[in-house]
């Protein structure tokens, strides 16, 4: 499959295809190491995703339960009313 070299600022970008992306576990945001062989091939590697990267909010709302998230913006409040009470004053 080929690509284009195209100008990104000081720079030169070359787009992944979506097929080869996908297939070598590559996702928007992730980090790659960027080398060069000794014959001067291009080499691309996706770094290993350590636990800390999975805590981020980036990853984890792609794994999110779309039927909690209704109830997402209620948790603080209802967290701070069962700790203080709710907060009426008499």
């Amino acid at each position: 499959m080929f690509a284009t070299v195209s100008k990104w600022g000081n720079s030169i970008a070359v787009r992944i295809p979506s097929e080869i992306a996908a297939a070598s576990g590559i996702l928007e945001g992730d980090r790659v190491d960027v080398s060069y062989s000794a014959d001067g091939d291009i080499v691309i590697q996706r770094q290993k995703k350590d636990k800390s990267s999975l805590k981020a909010f980036g990853i984890l709302h792609k794994f999110a339960d779309p039927s909690l998230i209704p109830l997402e913006k209620d948790a603080f409040p209802r967290a701070v009313e069962e700790k203080y009470g709710s907060g009426d004053v008499q």
